[in-house]
């Protein structure tokens, strides 16, 4: 079997659109790859529109059967091919666009898209539910989260031989970094001039400017002198020094400029929960989380939450964070915000450094890193609702209680409420993270029966086996549908 390949975006560009709409499904194609390529010959195709059937023709004139995979919403699927098309697609709503609001633009509507598909895969129940829906029960469908559990194995054997969480110094090679731990902090939480120009930002009464970060205007001649000598150190000098002045001349920079991306060191302490999230989407509901943490762990220095940051924007997306934190008063708790690129060995760092990963999103179509964690024995603080109830339980998470709330569909224009997410209750989060600081700290036990279970939670979830025993029953059923 052949089997055609798509996602918008490839290793070079999702680096320049990283938190951009549609950035995750290149992500979710390269975790597919190792699953269909035990199926068939994998080609990656870059204009589906001129590329694939004649890719289909030649395959099928060789007796070859050919079916195309593209990992795009219904949409933005290319469609009315001759070579069988099934769209990969994420989806958190409870129900799927069944209304057209631009005459010209009929593929809005998902049933017109979808009509032109030979089948979908999705990565929930709740979203295939949706489908159904849709089209009928039957249309194929089929729910495959993306198989991400056997490329975690490397990571399970680091964390199992590494030292216990917490003992790590993460090395940020490229990015900024936030610690409100810092003494140093206050003097780049927003003024009220920074809070006014982003009033008048959003106004539009000037316009906006994603590079301006929270400095203080205007600068003198040694501040700026002090910048570029900053810039210099971090992306120049710093990779030369002896190791012995590393670490202090990397504090100094850090301390001098936390905009300025360089390496930075991390050093984590006390029960850690970790989110890594695009800041910029309103989905991600990172008030809910950094509120109730600050708010329940107000008197406790030993709970760190960190904000592991994922948005090329990285200043805009950071100063929405900080513009916060002035409004919680004071708490001893500490709370980390790292923005930019994670070496693999760093990752790892920060994976095993971690006690728990935490999601207080109102929808979710299945969250990768939440399911990386999991993978690795982190258990979680998260609700259980859309793609999370088909993994998380008691057994693996604290569970945090929801509610359905109307919302619209986010690529309508119109804002127009047609379908339902999910509202977190922050009592209960505010509970789950209390019980989850006092499950490390007072039944290691129980956190260790939490970390094994969820590794073969997941395991039953999104491995290889799981989803090639999904997929191939439904490439059979296109086959035997499709004329010779």
């Amino acid at each position: 079997m052949k089997i055609l390949v798509y996602s918008a975006m490839n290793a070079e560009t999702v680096v320049q659109n990283f938190g951009e709409p549609e950035y995750s499904y290149y992500f979710v194609l390269r975790e597919f790859m190792p699953l269909l390529q035990q199926l068939g010959e994998v080609q990656v195709v870059e204009a589906p529109a001129t590329e694939v059937d004649p890719l289909y023709r030649e395959a099928t004139e060789s007796g070859q059967a050919c079916v195309f995979l593209s990992f795009s919403p219904p949409h933005l699927t290319c469609l009315d091919l001759a070579c069988p098309t099934i769209p990969v697609f994420a989806w958190e709503f409870s129900s799927m666009p069944d209304e057209t609001w631009w005459e010209d633009r009929p593929e809005l509507d998902w049933r017109q898209s979808l009509q032109h598909c030979a089948g979908a895969i999705v990565h929930s129940q709740q979203s295939a539910d949706a489908v159904r829906e849709l089209m009928g029960d039957n249309f194929p469908v089929v729910a495959i989260p993306a198989p991400l559990w056997d490329r975690m194995g490397p990571a399970r054997e680091h964390l199992r031989d590494a030292n216990d969480p917490g003992s790590e110094v993460i090395e940020v090679a490229r990015g900024a970094l936030f610690d409100t731990n810092d003494p140093d902090l206050i003097h780049w939480l927003p003024t009220e001039q920074d809070i006014i120009r982003a009033v008048a930002e959003a106004r539009g009464e000037i316009p906006i400017d994603h590079n301006q970060g929270f400095r203080r205007a205007p600068k003198s001649a040694a501040r700026i002198t002090l910048e570029y000598l900053v810039a210099w150190y971090q992306q120049v000098l710093s990779c030369r020094v002896p190791d012995t002045w590393r670490p202090r001349l990397d504090r100094w920079a850090v301390q001098s400029d936390p905009w300025q991306p360089g390496r930075r060191r991390l050093q984590l302490s006390g029960v850690v929960f970790t989110s890594l999230f695009n800041p910029l989407d309103g989905r991600k509901n990172w008030t809910d989380m950094l509120t109730a943490f600050c708010t329940e762990f107000r008197d406790e220095p030993e709970a760190t939450l960190v904000f592991k940051l994922g948005h090329r924007r990285q200043e805009e997306a950071i100063q929405h964070i900080l513009m916060v934190l002035p409004k919680l008063g004071r708490f001893r708790c500490r709370v980390v915000l790292v923005s930019g690129f994670l070496e693999n060995d760093a990752y790892l760092d920060l994976l095993n450094g971690s006690h728990f990963a935490v999601n207080t999103s109102h929808g979710e179509g299945q969250c990768l890193p939440l399911m990386e964690y999991l993978s690795c024995g982190k258990p979680a603080v998260a609700p259980q609702h859309s793609a999370l109830a088909d993994y998380i339980n008691e057994d693996i998470a604290f569970v945090v209680e929801s509610s359905a709330d109307a919302t619209a569909w986010p690529h309508d224009p119109r804002i127009a409420y047609r379908t339902l997410r999910q509202q977190i209750n922050w009592s209960s989060l505010c509970k789950s993270f209390r019980a989850a600081y006092e499950c490390y700290r007072e039944d290691p036990e129980r956190y260790q029966r939490m970390s094994g279970a969820a590794v073969k939670r997941m395991q039953q979830h999104c491995s290889i086996v799981i989803a090639k025993a999904r997929l191939e029953p439904l490439l059979q059923q296109l086959l035997e549908r499709t004329p010779a």
